[in-house]
């Protein structure tokens, strides 16, 4: 029999989470902002690829509604063939809001810090691809979740650009 999970659950227990703002996204598929909440974690595809060295910015939401988060997962990821280990994000910060300001968040000219935030954790990032864990000291509840890609790992000037991939979000056990 199939075990009936919450609704708003996936099978491997964390959030559906739907994509409210990015500071940057692509028209090229490969660097797409949407590929944060999709599957697809393998190299030519599935990256978010930031035209930044950082920071470059994203917020989550959980279609409206607040939940108790205890931990993240991020599978870190460059985008293409020719890119490189040091574009990858080497420090994510992640901030939350139990209010709807950032529904005030609609296009480009909109700034991140026009809405407040509070800073739950910024995690180091292991520069390779692959699952990294992160578990909160105490769970937080959150309407929506802000994932700030404070830098990359140290690319030239001419490889402007910060990376993760898949980003997922877990509730309080």
């Amino acid at each position: 029999m199939n075990e009936m999970l919450p609704l708003g659950i996936r099978r491997d227990r964390s959030f559906y989470t739907r994509i409210e703002w990015a500071s940057h996204t692509e028209s090229n598929p490969l660097l797409w902002v949407c590929n944060v909440i999709d599957d697809d974690i393998e190299r030519n595809g599935g990256t978010w690829g930031a035209n930044t060295n950082g920071p470059a910015d994203l917020v989550l939401s959980f279609f409206g509604e607040e939940q108790e988060i205890s931990k993240f997962k991020f599978f870190h990821n460059v985008g293409i063939s020719i890119s490189i280990l040091e574009e990858l994000a080497k420090k994510i910060n992640v901030y939350i809001s139990r209010t709807d300001e950032p529904r005030n968040l609609k296009c480009n000219e909109d700034k991140i810090t026009d809405v407040p935030w509070t800073l739950i954790a910024s995690f180091s990032m292991n520069k390779a691809e692959e699952w990294q864990e992160f578990i909160l000291v105490k769970p937080v509840k959150a309407k929506y979740v802000r994932f700030e890609l404070v830098e990359n790992f140290g690319t030239p000037p001419e490889i402007p650009w910060t990376e993760t991939s898949e980003i997922k979000i877990y509730p309080a056990e």
